[in-house]
């Protein structure tokens, strides 16, 4: 099987810009650490589109088709190059602007097998107000939620704090933080922006956590519960990586986990393949703040933290038609940044 591993902030698709380094770090690592665990795969052979300001990928280059992108023009041809000989496409990309589900309508455009999820349903996920308001009409608990351009309407109120972020944002990437109502309209009263394309939430004391699924047709299981660690610096929040699989039983343990991730995936159709779920745990709820279309960062660390190759669990589940019967899950923790 030919496979193109599409990672989109590596592959030279922003050639004409400067490279978002947090973006690029996180992009990085989980393009290296899905190539690590696709070369214990037997009958695999690689694509991958190479931005040419990183280092290159030594291994692909000598046993795989890698392009290295110098221009807009060539990630243009060669994309569509690896796009046409690819038995198959995996794609890795933000939400931001809709870019991971045009990706995904792309792969589909071109009559190609897609390992993720339907553009349609990228789409919901990566729209935070929506999905908050999906969520919610699924009687599933998520943090109040409102449009910044609603914010004079609202009646939320917090005894914390608030915070703000884009709709469509990935991870904490421009997510700022405000003590008091008053600092918060004091700074949209500044903005010259869309308030639409902005969201703001209590922010909510707590656990940070998030789940990694692999998800079927027809049903999903927990592979990781692992620890999110969020810093705040500034009046911003940060993302400054994670522990896959090292939250405490005494706080979620994977039977709980498990009925969390099935509550969330019959609410939202067409989720399929590496998914991931961010959520918080207060001392009387568990909230779910995102759900991630998409491979997420702690990937990096899954390998190395199972028992199991998880694209082995992957093709299986493809090869299968439904999810690979294993023995459960042994884990242990791995710390990813």
């Amino acid at each position: 099987m030919k496979l193109f591993v599409y990672e989109h902030i590596t592959s030279g698709a922003l050639i004409g810009e400067s490279l978002p380094a947090s973006l690029a770090h996180e992009g990085n690592n989980m393009l290296v650490a899905l190539i690590n665990d696709l070369f214990q795969l037997p009958n695999i052979q690689l694509i991958i589109l190479r931005d040419a300001r990183l280092i290159p990928l030594a291994d692909i280059i000598n046993y795989h088709q890698c392009y290295t992108i110098q221009t807009a023009e060539e990630f243009d041809r060669y994309y569509a190059l690896a796009l046409n000989n690819a038995d198959a496409i995996l794609p890795i990309a933000p939400e931001t602007n809709n870019t991971l589900s045009m990706i995904q309508q792309s792969v589909l455009d071109n009559n190609k097998p897609l390992l993720a999820c339907l553009p349609e349903t990228s789409e919901l996920c990566s729209d935070k107000y929506r999905c908050y308001q999906h969520l919610s009409l699924h009687n599933i608990a998520t943090p109040q939620t409102c449009l910044a351009s609603k914010w004079s309407q609202q009646l939320m109120s917090s005894t914390t704090a608030y915070i703000i972020k884009p709709r469509d944002g990935a991870g904490c990437v421009d997510t700022l933080y405000f003590p008091y109502a008053s600092d918060l309209e004091m700074w949209l009263a500044e903005q010259s922006a869309a308030l639409d394309t902005m969201i703001i939430q209590p922010y909510i004391e707590g656990h940070h956590l998030s789940l990694n699924l692999l998800c079927s047709n027809d049903d999903c299981m927990v592979l990781a519960i692992n620890e999110q660690h969020i810093k705040k610096k500034d009046n911003q929040l940060f993302f400054s990586g994670s522990t896959v699989n090292g939250v405490d039983e005494s706080l979620l343990n994977f039977a709980d986990a498990s009925d969390i991730a099935k509550q969330v995936y019959q609410a939202v159709p067409g989720l399929w393949g590496f998914i991931g779920i961010d959520l918080i745990i207060t001392e009387d709820a568990i909230l779910i703040v995102d759900i991630n279309p998409r491979l997420t960062s702690s990937y990096v660390g899954l390998a190395n933290s199972l028992t199991h190759n998880p694209v082995e669990l992957l093709f299986s589940m493809i090869e299968h038609n439904k999810l690979p019967l294993t023995t459960p899950l042994q884990h242990h923790p791995v710390g990813v940044r």
